[in-house]
């Protein structure tokens, strides 16, 4: 029986990048339906199962697991997380005024790593007794949207990827006037002169919370709390279990289930409530 399925809505953007796919010469066994390997990949991500436990509905572990890497290397999952995104600002619109970013840790059990390698996005997560680990940086908008995600080894400190997150995203940022300002939170882990400068040098406004400093009593406060969001994203992502926790080797496959993880995210805000 089928868990859970990919959206009509989903699946209409997913279903032109694969024409390219398709088998070309006749013969031998029926081709598999993509949608039905794609479902097969979302119930991976969803329960974060092995790929030898994703129910036969879908297909036999080999031949999805051949087609997610085919699909990875092609780059699918980052084209569908930006027509997501993209649909979602003609609809809505990217709140770009106040944006947030904020990184998380993840473990990483890789199997066969018996060294933390920077070029797979891992290292020693200083916060886990040097154990294997990785950690996903994410910038989103003021209403938590997600707008870029790198992946980095557990021992990258955040202050250091603000610049390249912002490299990541996948939508242009509209051009900044004397009217239309744009700010971008951080929390304490990146009150640095150096953070400071290079958030000016990407055209924002900094709003950065200095360490050691006390929160404010209730309603001294001058504007409302804007952070939060991108911490709600990344709950958000960790609801996929195959997120939560790294079982991926190579850090393709598992930035591709990031991107993949944040296409439902901003599938699921375009559906009415």
């Amino acid at each position: 029986m089928a868990y859970q399925e990919i959206s009509d809505a989903v699946w209409s953007k997913v279903e032109p990048l694969l024409v390219r796919f398709r088998r070309k010469k006749s013969g031998g066994s029926p081709p598999m339906d993509f949608r039905c390997l794609l479902n097969g990949m979302f119930y991976l991500l969803k329960t974060g199962c092995q790929w030898s436990q994703i129910p036969a509905c879908y297909g036999s572990k080999s031949t999805i697991h051949e087609h997610f890497q085919k699909w990875v290397q092609a780059g699918v999952f980052a084209e569908i997380f930006r027509l997501q995104a993209e649909e979602y600002q003609a609809l809505h619109g990217i709140e770009w005024e106040w944006q947030a970013m904020d990184g998380t840790l993840v473990q990483a059990p890789v199997r066969g790593q018996l060294l933390c390698l920077a070029e797979e996005g891992l290292g020693r997560n200083p916060t886990d007794r040097g154990r294997s680990g990785s950690k996903i940086h994410c910038h989103v908008d003021q209403s938590g949207i997600p707008l870029g995600v790198v992946l980095v080894g557990a021992n990258v400190h955040d202050s250091r990827l603000v610049s390249p997150t912002v490299v990541a995203d996948i939508l242009p940022r509209p051009a900044l006037t004397p009217d239309q300002s744009q700010h971008l939170c951080l929390d304490k882990g990146y009150d640095y002169a150096r953070v400071e400068a290079q958030v000016k040098d990407q055209g924002y406004i900094p709003h950065i919370r200095r360490i050691g400093e006390e929160k404010m009593a209730d309603g001294a406060k001058t504007q409302p709390a804007r952070r939060w969001v991108v911490e709600r994203t990344i709950a958000w992502m960790k609801g996929f279990r195959a997120i939560r926790t790294r079982y991926f080797c190579k850090a393709q496959n598992y930035l591709a289930m990031i991107q993949f993880a944040c296409t439902l995210i901003i599938a699921r805000k375009l559906v009415p409530t």
